[in-house]
């Protein structure tokens, strides 16, 4: 298994992924890492109508066992996308022993009004969340902000 690109996207399985990372990538298995879609399997049927035909694999797992998924062997040569609904559920799987290298920050919207902080084109934080993106960047990770291939990447680093 090749961890490709893990993503934070609310939206998880949408246009920008489907069309723009996948075939980037040149990936061809995903996993949505999110405990509430995990557990919706009409959801999940509506997010797998969207996907291109190059995924040959798609698993829905909550974030704290997204380790344990990608050690199975469905996984084996697979060049694999995670996705996870929110930063909170990236330092969920991290604190559960997955191994991740680099986070794009792709869609996010803060969902405490009056907090919110633009990080990027699409991906807005709140406060309490700079402490989390810090604590990635401590843990040796890099975080990029980027919505589609084709757009300007943007590393972060923590205000200091």
């Amino acid at each position: 298994m090749t961890l490709i690109w893990t993503r934070v996207d609310q939206k998880l399985i949408h246009g920008q992924v489907s069309l723009g990372w996948v075939p980037y990538l040149s990936v061809n298995a995903m996993v949505v890492a999110d405990a509430d879609t995990s557990a919706d399997a009409w959801t999940q049927k509506i997010m797998m109508l969207g996907l291109p035909p190059e995924i040959e694999l798609i698993s829905f797992t909550p974030p704290e066992l997204l380790a344990e998924m990608l050690s199975d062997d469905r996984f084996r040569n697979r060049r694999v996308m995670v996705i996870f609904k929110d930063l909170e559920g990236a330092l969920a799987a991290l604190a559960s022993g997955s191994r991740i290298d680099l986070l794009n920050l792709g869609n996010q919207i803060c969902r405490r009004p009056g907090q919110d902080i633009r990080l990027g084109e699409a991906f807005f934080v709140c406060r309490c969340e700079l402490d989390g993106l810090a604590e990635f960047q401590r843990g040796g990770l890099e975080v990029v902000i980027q919505s589609v291939p084709t757009g300007r990447a943007i590393r972060w680093q923590p205000q200091g």
